[in-house]
Parts: C-alpha cells; sequence; structure tokens
C-alpha cells in the first residue's frame, strides 16, 4: 500500500529539484573560484542576528550564579537551565566583580578600589572609557547598557565574531557548501577547550587568525584590489584587538599557525609561476594591515609601560619563560582525550588536572595527516605542485609537539616566543592548525574528486580510536574501572562518533561527516556554561547596599574577611578596601600593610588578596602561587593607621578594636559588619 500517491512524489521531488538548483545558483563560486559576498556573508548575517536577540533579552553562559547561594537562599531566577561552574572563577568573581566595580566608579582609567589605584586595563582589561575601548569591542556595551546587557554583550561578541570568521575560512575554501561550512565552523565552536576556557583572550586571538588566513586565500586568488584592502582593513581592526589582550600563551600559538600557513601559501605560489614583485603586491594590504594593527599596539602599550613594567617584575608570573620537553605522558594523554569530555563535567577535571587545564580539542587534522601524506605522494607522482599549505601546517603542529615533548632546543624556541605559553595553553595552535589541516583536506578532495583508498580512510580512524583506547586503558589500570566508568561513561560513543567524522570526511561523505562532527561538539559541551539572564549583581544584596550607605555617610578603607564574597561585595559596592585581585601590585597599598618589605616576594604578584583573623601586624603567605593570604588584627598599627571598617564572614571575628555595626545572615555564614575602634590605652 503506497503512503504517498505518484502524484504528490513527483510535486516533492520537483520542489526538491528546484531547491537544489535555487541553492545551486545561490553558491555559484565567482569566475576566480572565491564565493560570492552573499555567500560568505551568510552565517556572520545569521549571527549577527542570533546576538542581537541574545542580547537584547540578556541571554548569555555567565556562571556569576555561583554568587547567588553564597548570598541568597532558595532558587535563582535569572538561571535558566544548567548550573554555574564553580571552576570557572576567573569569570563569575575576577572579572564580573572589577567590571561593576568599573561600572560603580564611572568607567575609569584605574581602578580607585585599592589604595593607589590599579590601571583598569592591565592586566584584567576591565570596562573603562578611554580611547582603547574603540579596540575592546567586548567592552563596548558597558557605554551603553546596563551591567546585565552589557555582559551579554560581552559573552558573545567575541564568541560569534571567531565563528563566522571560521565560516568565511572554510567557505573560501568549499564556496559551493555554506551549509557544511556553517555546520564544521559551529561545530568547531563546540570545543570542550573553549567552553571550559570561555574568554575573550582566547576567541579574538582565533578570529584574527581565521581573518588572516582568509585573506591571504583572497590574495592569492583575487585580482581586486578592493577586496584585498577590505580585508586589510579587517586585519588592520582585529591585529591590537588581539593584540590587546596580552595574554601571550594564547598568542604566539596561533600567530604561529598563521606564520606557516603564509610560509605554505607562499610556496604554492612560487610553484605555479608568481613572482616575487607579484607576491609582495598582493600581499601589500595583509602586510600594511598588520603593521599599521601593530604600530597602535605598541602606541597603547607605551601608553601603560608603567603598568606594564610593574606587571613584568612581579615574582609571579613575572617574565615565565617555560623550558622545551616539560611535557609528559599524563598531558598527552590529556591533549588527545577528546572522547572523554564527559569527564570534564563529572568530576571536575581528568587525569589529575582541573577541567579547564584538561580540556581540549577533538584533534581532527591532526589524526589526518597520513591523509595529508597520500595527498602529497599522489601529486608527487603526478608532477603536480605539492600541498604546501597543508605541509607547513602539519610542521607546525610538529613544531608544537617537540615543544612540549622534546627537550634540549629552548634557544630556537625562545627565538620562536615559544616559552612564552605552555603545554596545556599551546593546545590552542594545536586546535587551529588541525581545524585548517581539515579545511584544506576537504578543499582537496573537493576540488580535485580525490576518493581515498577505503584502507587508508579506515586506517585513519581506527588510529583515533586506538588512541582513545590506550586513554581508556591507562584510566582503569591507575585509577580503576570505577573511575572510568563514573566520569566518562559515554567515552566509547563519542570516540566511535568521532572515529566516523574522520572516515566519513576522508571518504568524502561530507554531510555525514559536517553533521556528526556538530554532534559531537554539541553533546560533549552545549551544557558546560548555564543559560543565564544577565549578571549576578552584588549591589543589589542587603549587606552590600549597607556597605555602600555606610561608606556615604563617612568614607573609610574597607578589609573583607573570608570567601570571596566578602571581596566581591566590597568590590561591587564602589569602595576602596584591600581586597582583589590584583594586577601589577600597588606601592601605596602594600607600603601600608608591609612598610619594610618584609614580605615583597609574597605579595608582589598577580593574585587574590584574601584576609584571615590574625595577631599583630600582618602577615603574608601564600597557600597558591596566585594567592595571597593577610592576617588582620584591629588592633595593629596598620588597622588602626588605615582602616576604617572590616566586612567579615568570619564567626569568631571580635577584638577590643571592632565595634558591630550590622549582621546579615547569609547561608553557611553571617556576614558582619565592624567599625574600627581606637586600640586600648
Amino acid at each position: 500500500m503506497r503512503l504517498i500517491s505518484p502524484r504528490v512524489l513527483a510535486q516533492l521531488r520537483s520542489q526538491g529539484a528546484a531547491a537544489r538548483l535555487r541553492l545551486s545558483r545561490f553558491t555559484e563560486p565567482r569566475p576566480d573560484g572565491l564565493p560570492p559576498v552573499r555567500v560568505l556573508l551568510s552565517l556572520p548575517a545569521l549571527l549577527l542576528l542570533f546576538g542581537i536577540v541574545c542580547v537584547s533579552l540578556g541571554l548569555n553562559g555567565t556562571s556569576s550564579g555561583e554568587m547567588y547561594g553564597r548570598l541568597y537562599a532558595g532558587t535563582d531566577s535569572s538561571l535558566l537551565a544548567g548550573h554555574p561552574e564553580k571552576i570557572r572563577s576567573d569569570e563569575w568573581y575576577v572579572n564580573t566583580s572589577w567590571s561593576i566595580a568599573q561600572v560603580q566608579q564611572g568607567l575609569p582609567d584605574r581602578n580607585q578600589t585599592m589604595p593607589g589605584g590599579m590601571d583598569a586595563a592591565l592586566p584584567h582589561d576591565l570596562p573603562r572609557a578611554d580611547w582603547s575601548v574603540i579596540l575592546r569591542p567586548h567592552l563596548w556595551g558597558y557605554l551603553f547598557l546596563d551591567v546585565g546587557h552589557a555582559t551579554a554583550f560581552k559573552w558573545w561578541i567575541g564568541a560569534l565574531a571567531f565563528i563566522a570568521a571560521a565560516f568565511c575560512f572554510l567557505v573560501t575554501l568549499l564556496p559551493r557548501r555554506p551549509i557544511l561550512s556553517a555546520a564544521i565552523a559551529v561545530g568547531f565552536y563546540f570545543s570542550p577547550f573553549f567552553h571550559w576556557w570561555f574568554q575573550t583572550v582566547i576567541f579574538w586571538p582565533l578570529a584574527w587568525a581565521l581573518v588572516t588566513m582568509t585573506a591571504i586565500l583572497w590574495a592569492m586568488r583575487d585580482k581586486s584590489w578592493g577586496s584585498r584592502w577590505a580585508w586589510g582593513a579587517v586585519i588592520a581592526f582585529l591585529t591590537p584587538v588581539m593584540a590587546m589582550g596580552i595574554y601571550a600563551p594564547f598568542i604566539i600559538p596561533v600567530v604561529l599557525v598563521v606564520a606557516f600557513f603564509a610560509i605554505g601559501a607562499i610556496a604554492e605560489q612560487k610553484r605555479k609561476g608568481s613572482t616575487w614583485l607579484e607576491l609582495l603586491k598582493r600581499a601589500l594590504p595583509i602586510v600594511i594591515a598588520g603593521a599599521l594593527g601593530s604600530a597602535v599596539t605598541l602606541i597603547w602599550l607605551a601608553t601603560k609601560s608603567k603598568a606594564l613594567a610593574g606587571f613584568l617584575s612581579t615574582s609571579y608570573p613575572g617574565t615565565r619563560f617555560t623550558p622545551t620537553g616539560e611535557g609528559t605522558p599524563l598531558s598527552a594523554a590529556r591533549t588527545i582525550s577528546s572522547a572523554f569530555t564527559e569527564a570534564l563535567t563529572y568530576s571536575n577535571g581528568f587525569l589529575g588536572l582541573n577541567s579547564s587545564e584538561s580540556s581540549t580539542f577533538f584533534l581532527i587534522g591532526a589524526f589526518m595527516v597520513p591523509i595529508v601524506g597520500w595527498i602529497a605522494f599522489r601529486k608527487g607522482r603526478a608532477r603536480q605542485p605539492l600541498p604546501w599549505m597543508l605541509i607547513a601546517l602539519v610542521a607546525v603542529l610538529v613544531i608544537f609537539v617537540a615543544f612540549s615533548y622534546l627537550p634540549g632546543w629552548n634557544a630556537i624556541a625562545h627565538f620562536l616566543f615559544l616559552d612564552r605559553t605552555s603545554d596545556s595553553r599551546i593546545r590552542i595552535g594545536l586546535g587551529l592548525a588541525s581545524f585548517a589541516i581539515l579545511g584544506l583536506i576537504l578543499s582537496q578532495l573537493e576540488r580535485d574528486r580525490l576518493y581515498l583508498p577505503l584502507w587508508l580512510a579506515t586506517a585513519t580512524a581506527a588510529v583515533f580510536l586506538i588512541s582513545q583506547a590506550g586513554v581508556a586503558a591507562a584510566v582503569w589500570l591507575v585509577e580503576g574501572r570505577d573511575r572510568l566508568w563514573h566520569d566518562a561513561p559515554f567515552w566509547w560513543l563519542y570516540a566511535l562518533a568521532s572515529a566516523a567524522v574522520i572516515f566519513w570526511f576522508a571518504r568524502r561523505r561530507f554531510t555525514l561527516g559536517a553533521l556528526a562532527f556538530l554532534l559531537v561538539g554539541v553533546l560533549g559541551t552545549a551544557a558546560v556554561n548555564p543559560v543565564y539572564v544577565g549578571v549576578f549583581d552584588a549591589r543589589k544584596t542587603p549587606v552590600a547596599q549597607a556597605v555602600m550607605e555606610l561608606d556615604r555617610s563617612k568614607k573609610g578603607t574597607w578589609v573583607g574577611i573570608g570567601g570571596v564574597e566578602t571581596s566581591a561585595i566590597l568590590l561591587e559596592s564602589g569602595t576602596r578596601a584591600f581586597n582583589g585581585v590584583q594586577g601589577a601590585p600597588s606601592a601605596v597599598m602594600w607600603h601600608d600593610i608591609d612598610p619594610t618589605g618584609r614580605f615583597r616576594y609574597g605579595w608582589n604578584r598577580l593574585a587574590g588578596i584574601g584576609w584571615v583573623p590574625g595577631q599583630g601586624e600582618p602577615q603574608v603567605s601564600n597557600p597558591a602561587p596566585d594567592q595571597i593570604l593577610v592576617t588582620f588584627d584591629a588592633c595593629s598599627d596598620f588597622a588602626q593607621k588605615h582602616v576604617a571598617y572590616v566586612l567579615s564572614g568570619n564567626p569568631i571575628l571580635g577584638t577590643s578594636c571592632l565595634e558591630t555595626v550590622d549582621s546579615f545572615v547569609v547561608p553557611k555564614q553571617t556576614l558582619t559588619i565592624y567599625r574600627v575602634i581606637p586600640a586600648p590605652q
């Protein structure tokens, strides 16, 4: 019995054929093989609409709701789905608290929370109202919007710009396949590394890298000066956007990937007969754009020389250099263990580190290196130009791996600036290079209509499966079967699906490969960050209202004793306080605390400052390299001279030099406001 009549079936087939024809016309490449502008801007336009909707509604993935349970009982109505990630304290405590502090203080160039002030730009990149914000797109929202919508704007703009750049790169290589390119670009965005780190200092370098590589591809093919200068303008803007993030461990690897990609592109063009003069003319807009962007960055750094010098002269992190060969078999397992993404959620980490440090990519391009070799062999045998861009990207992968696991070449690593990064952070370069390799392989297979032998596609997928099975076996042997199946119960399913992605792409089953790639990414990380409306603003809490009222009536400097919530309340309330995560240490503040400089090594660092009850003058210790713990005695000379108020979550705090002003019962503690009074004579 037929469920669909022949007539209806014929109509459906006709409509399908018409739709395919319209899509074919829409994606028809230009004569030079590049995609038309309508295709190039298709996904960016959709991303723009998505971003407008999310920002309008205040939707974002902040974990700032972690503070809610510390200061309120009950359910956080702003949390729509998921749960805050405690491990992301750099976002929900450090950046959120400082950003709201800046808003409360009127977006100054120097934040005045800590005595002596702190540069708002370095290293925290806080919202501010100076000329450099033109080149900090993620901070634009704070100039015009409330903090909730500004947080949503900051959350999305860098990430969406990165997805758009990834799409432009892929669709330039695969102009007839915008849907395929969109699926892979979005799947790449859902890499565990991005969602466990989720910071603008990750997304802007990647957006710059992908735009620059796309501009190189256009410069190789497009004869129009207009399009080259248009790409150059975007690069000129994104170069200081990337560089002003100043986080070298993420910037250096992506810059090296772009440099090797450019070398490969030049080699390909030379083999095709281009002269050096022709290459220079084609590259001129990119070179000029990069130079202009770098010049703007240098001018900005010159205005920040004092803050930069103070930051670089800290005892931690200072000018850290990582020697070659510091990687271990354990770190190698973390790097390739993309099938174990569940463990990052279930156990706050995997293989011995926290979730952020353990997160990685599905390094599909790295596992497809044998296919690069097959393509190169085939082209060489046919006396065709070799795929030098692919070869160059494989070379940079080798350099990254050598940096982590091959000791003894520190001078070369220093010359390449690799020693400014680290084994876990260099994964951003591995991920970018793998993504670019995938795009170039698909382009080669599509353009040359190549079909890989079944044995090669199967063997390549099998290598990935074996690598994941090896990680599983190691966890089983070292930590036990229960740990493996509790932390990553579906690792085998992720491994099989990822291997299928490799196989399908290798066999030119692009649609199946892209869908599986997207599915693996979304299932692995879509639930990492919560869906949150706005941002948790501690200024609205009763205790913060009391702090602000007391500070308005009679200003004074505060000390917060207890957990991060006391520091967050003081920062967001706009008070002057000896709390917070400092960049370059304030000489004024630390002279007040440690006038003799006895504890200079302990406090001269990028670190969070916390206080605990103690006896006598302040004593400084470091529970961790990025933590400063100071003792407080209200009767000490320091407190008597420099502290007016104390906010404490410590229930046993009480001396003859403190007077209770108010107290607030919050979950798990009572927050008490004290006034410092003169010590008994």
